[in-house]
């Protein structure tokens, strides 16, 4: 651990308590924090992925769909992330037993596609857009959470250097046919919204209509067929809305 990473370390142990571990896993640790005082929690994160130059892109930035990027520290084998913690439900828990109706399935969508305009406008691109990494506030608003996997997009490289994301949501130039650039999260939207309206993936059935078209925009095969950024799938989703 480096000097910084000691300190942060050290000032967790005297003026935080821990609350939670929410992961532990071979390459990550997340453990949830409050502050004795103010009760304020915070979120601790111990990751071998090394991207901490994405990390380091939030910091001083904030986004009302995203977390907070609060530190940064580069350790040798592991960066240490401190980020605001987002209180809510996830959006996994949240349609466990009752899929939202349509409105709320729509806004929930186009809260994302702010956090991902926030992100794409970074040359940052999310890769593990699931209902597992999203959390729906108690402001019925969705925040996009896990950065662990995310990457920069880079016109030197033809695909990515390492295939991450979530079996079903991941879209297919994640698995080496591509880099991963707008249109991969585009993808993982479009899965996301059938699975809220239909509970199934696309490939079973989407709905009819316009938002059946819009879905399979999303999630076409052929990366240049999709939705290429994510303002126009906002403007059709907008659309959709005013005439229905």
């Amino acid at each position: 651990m480096s000097e910084y990473g000691n300190y942060i370390t050290d000032v967790l142990a005297s003026e935080y308590n821990e609350v939670d571990l929410l992961k532990k896993s071979e390459e990550t640790k997340i453990v949830l924090f409050a502050h004795k005082e103010s009760g304020k929690k915070i979120v601790y994160i111990e990751s071998s992925n090394r991207n901490d130059h994405i990390f380091r892109a939030l910091l001083n930035r904030t986004s009302p769909f995203l977390p907070q990027i609060l530190e940064v520290c580069s350790c040798e084998e592991k960066v240490v992330i401190l980020e605001s913690f987002v209180d809510g439900v996830s959006l996994e828990e949240k349609i466990k037993d009752e899929l939202p109706d349509k409105k709320d399935a729509i806004k929930y969508i186009l809260n994302i596609c702010e956090a991902l305009k926030f992100l794409h406008s970074l040359n940052i691109i999310h890769r593990d857009i699931k209902p597992q990494n999203i959390i729906i506030d108690n402001d019925d608003q969705a925040v996009l959470i896990d950065l662990q996997a995310a990457r920069n997009i880079t016109d030197k490289k033809k695909t990515d250097t390492i295939n991450l994301g979530t079996v079903g949501y991941a879209a297919p130039e994640q698995y080496g046919l591509h880099q991963s650039i707008p249109p991969t999260d585009i993808y993982a939207l479009g899965v996301l919204l059938n699975e809220l309206l239909t509970g199934t993936h696309p490939s079973i059935n989407t709905p009819s209509g316009k938002l059946g078209k819009i879905i399979k925009k999303c999630t076409e095969t052929q990366i240049y067929k999709r939705y290429q950024t994510v303002n126009s799938l906002v403007r059709d989703l907008k659309k959709y809305n005013r005439f229905h």
